[in-house]
């Protein structure tokens, strides 16, 4: 082999190592569909963590603007 053509044989051997790895991502869509669902749990987990949260917060908010409505209405009331 002549060291002229070793950057050509390295250069063929990059794109057949990246040629490899793109074909076996490609030819696992097993692995690929598995991340997929996994991460649509994930994502369906945190969704239904918000929604109770935001839930939660609505109903705090709730309360603390039926207080302050009382609060001003008895000082409303006692001043007439």
């Amino acid at each position: 082999m002549d060291t002229k053509d070793l950057p050509k044989t390295l250069a063929l051997l990059t794109v057949g190592f990246a040629a490899g790895v793109v074909a076996g991502v490609l030819f696992a869509p097993e692995m690929g569909e598995e991340t997929r669902a996994k991460l649509k749990e994930k994502a369906g987990e945190i969704g239904d963590e918000l929604e109770d949260k935001y839930l939660s917060e609505i109903e705090q908010l709730k309360s603390k603007l039926s207080e302050l409505k009382s609060e001003v209405g008895d000082r409303l009331d006692s001043k007439a």
